[in-house]
């Protein structure tokens, strides 16, 4: 299968690149690695080095097409909320102008599009909503919301994932779980913003399993990513991560952010009744191989 992976020197994308070359997939990348690392993506993928408002697509037709492309992570939005806007709506841009014919077209969105759910776990029937435009939370959640309305429009086969808390080795220094293990490896003080928000995290190799598994369904559909098996406060995150390493550093509050939500984890029974998936890597086990990786 020809398949191409818009922002494929990311974490998923690599980790999605990898996985698709292994299954006999003929992979192109495309990215400007302005996060992404070239060094990650595997043997084997053609690569085309530009920004996604500049790709114009060569091939007569993909048999799969992953967006992937954007910005993603709080502090990254909250740097240039207005840059993210852009890059994230410009992918999709590409996405929509490619003349190839396109067998299927998967769409990375998020549960930052739910807003703040009331119900828990969130179904993907939950209202789409940005609770504070003015926060740049609120920027990346309207820039997600506007590109599933484009894919859902295109005339073309889709799938739309909303991904939650999807970690693993290899995804920067943005994040929660790294953050996590980087200042336990360093024998820091963690930071956290409110030890009592609740979260469910997916690691890496499930929500890649989930990616494939959905682009070999026929049916168009939006679905959540994720594993709902361990929802965890923030607090126990820092214990379970400390317990992976020795040592127990003193947490710190520092206090709510505008618009960050208080409970957040998927339901999946769609995902579960179209693929029969079920997530098989344990929180602990993640954050086992997670922290090693982080730690060498």
């Amino acid at each position: 299968m020809n398949t191409v992976v818009l922002g494929g020197a990311g974490f998923i994308g690599s980790a999605l690149a990898a996985r698709l070359l292994a299954e006999g997939h003929d992979v192109t990348i495309v990215d400007n690695f302005s996060r992404g690392q070239r060094a990650h993506i595997p043997l084997g993928c053609r690569i085309e080095t530009c920004d996604v408002r500049d790709w114009w697509s060569a091939e007569p037709s993909w048999d799969w097409l992953f967006c992937l492309a954007g910005v993603v992570g709080v502090p990254n939005v909250e740097r240039d909320p207005l840059l993210a806007w852009r890059i994230n709506t410009w992918a999709v841009e590409a996405v929509l102008r490619c003349r190839a014919d396109i067998g299927k077209i998967f769409y990375a969105s998020t549960s930052e599009a739910y807003g703040t759910p009331t119900e828990i776990p969130t179904p993907e029937t939950a209202p789409l909503q940005v609770p504070s435009p003015t926060s740049p939370r609120g920027v990346y959640a309207a820039s997600k919301i506007w590109g599933e309305v484009g894919i859902v429009h295109s005339g073309r086969p889709y799938v739309i994932g909303r991904f939650h808390n999807i970690y693993g080795p290899r995804m920067g220094a943005d994040h929660v779980i790294p953050k996590f293990c980087l200042r336990v490896h360093g024998r820091e003080p963690l930071i956290v913003d409110d030890p009592t928000a609740v979260r469910a995290f997916c690691y890496i190799d499930d929500a890649v399993e989930a990616l494939i598994r959905l682009m070999q369904d026929t049916t168009n559909v939006t679905v959540n990513i994720g594993n709902p098996t361990e929802p965890v406060t923030m607090l126990a995150l820092m214990e379970r991560i400390q317990a992976v390493a020795g040592g127990a550093p003193q947490p710190i509050q520092t206090g709510t952010q505008e618009g960050f939500p208080r409970r957040r984890t998927p339901d999946i029974r769609r995902l579960t009744a179209l693929t029969g998936f079920v997530p098989k890597v344990s929180l602990d086990e993640g954050l086992r191989r997670t922290y090693a990786w982080y730690a060498r």
